[in-house]
């Protein structure tokens, strides 16, 4: 629910109205925040959800839009790039994923295995921001960073939201998502990787 304020607060901040766009997959989320926004003092009309899949963004892509600030995909973003390269006055933020490196080099093992998972998997990895990679010293220090880690990440417990209120993290968003989670670390293992957690 926090993200789309990155996009929201700074074009509110410059006078401008928004039309929020969600995810297809979170529509209830965005009722919310819309909500939060009214309950806050926006004035009527300053913030508009428009909800619907990528037809209803072509449309509203296809208006007389000041900016379109977006996150998502690398692909939806090339998308974008080329819809707008002959509207050179349409403000494009796009933000688009990341492979986000956390380096852990020293220290206590135990308290940087808690903020690596805090990192990685507070949102189930469904976050841009998360790491996706974990870099370590070779030997011993980083064998004792990865220990800790593996020993933390093993015990999480997983359940959705409305199941158990000791759930670390919930499942992912839909089936699609963990197909393609699941492609990805067969992948990885075809390529050599080795799983740490069974």
């Amino acid at each position: 629910g926090h993200l789309p304020n990155g996009h929201i607060v700074p074009a509110l901040l410059a006078g401008n109205c928004v039309i929020f766009k969600p995810s297809e997959e979170t529509p209830a989320t965005a009722e919310r925040v819309a909500r939060a926004w009214a309950a806050a003092g926006l004035p009527e009309g300053v913030l508009q959800v428009v909800q619907g899949g990528r037809e209803t963004g072509e449309a509203l892509l296809a208006t007389d839009i000041d900016g379109l600030l977006f996150t998502g995909s690398a692909q939806a973003g090339r998308i974008f790039r080329k819809a707008f390269a002959d509207r050179p006055a349409v403000i494009l933020a796009l933000e688009l994923g990341g492979n986000n490196p956390l380096i852990a080099w020293d220290g206590d093992a135990e308290a940087m295995a808690t903020v690596i998972v805090h990192s990685a998997f507070i949102t189930t990895g469904q976050r841009c921001s998360c790491a996706r990679r974990l870099i370590v010293p070779l030997g011993a220090e980083g064998d004792r960073i990865v220990d800790a880690l593996t020993a933390v990440a093993g015990k999480l417990p997983v359940s959705a939201w409305n199941d158990t209120p000791d759930g670390f993290m919930g499942p992912l968003i839909s089936a699609r998502a963990a197909d393609v989670a699941r492609a990805a670390y067969a992948g990885l293992l075809e390529r050599g990787a080795k799983p740490l957690l069974p």
